[in-house]
């Protein structure tokens, strides 16, 4: 069993490097000229390994830190209504795709990057009282299929050759 101070160390631990993270991606140059706004989404890797290895309530913390801070140190406030509620949402689910334990950690990176972006196109298509953003769904699939994978992988291969004497896992 993790220790209180111990688990409050690494969501400490665990939050400055997802905040370090997305505010380095948010300064790279889009992937796609075309789709300015996809982003691998690198910080992702430590929101799905904090849900392995801390459970759900500090990761729904460095979750929505995350989504609040990113946008205020990259000066883009708009941007919280975007990733917050797309955050929130795609934790719900990840978390509880982790935890029927018949879903592998890639498949949870490509199931959360793409409810990730569906919830962001929700919220545009109120925000913008515009229905014609759904056009980007094929896009937006695409692109959290790869997103995904490439984070889900990361996060798998990061806990299975991570030092068990380091992860904080319950075992």
């Amino acid at each position: 069993m993790i220790s209180r101070s111990k688990k409050l160390a690494l969501t400490g631990i665990l939050l400055a490097l997802a905040l370090i993270i997305g505010t380095i991606e948010n300064y790279i140059p889009p992937i796609i000229p075309v789709l300015p706004f996809v982003k691998i989404g690198f910080s992702n890797v430590v929101i799905l390994f904090s849900c392995i290895t801390l459970g759900f309530t500090p990761t729904l913390a460095i979750s929505i830190f995350k989504s609040v801070l990113v946008p205020i140190f990259v000066g883009n406030p708009m941007m919280i209504a975007y990733s917050l509620s797309a955050s929130i949402v795609s934790l719900l689910i990840s978390y509880m795709l982790l935890y029927i334990k018949k879903v592998g950690i890639p498949t949870v990176g490509i199931i959360g990057a793409i409810v990730h972006n569906m919830v962001q196109l929700s919220v545009a298509s109120i925000i913008m009282n515009d229905v014609y953003v759904f056009g980007f769904i094929p896009y937006l699939i695409a692109t959290g299929f790869v997103a995904g994978l490439v984070t889900g992988i990361i996060s798998f291969l990061l806990i299975k050759y991570m030092p068990k004497e380091i992860l904080p896992i319950d075992n």
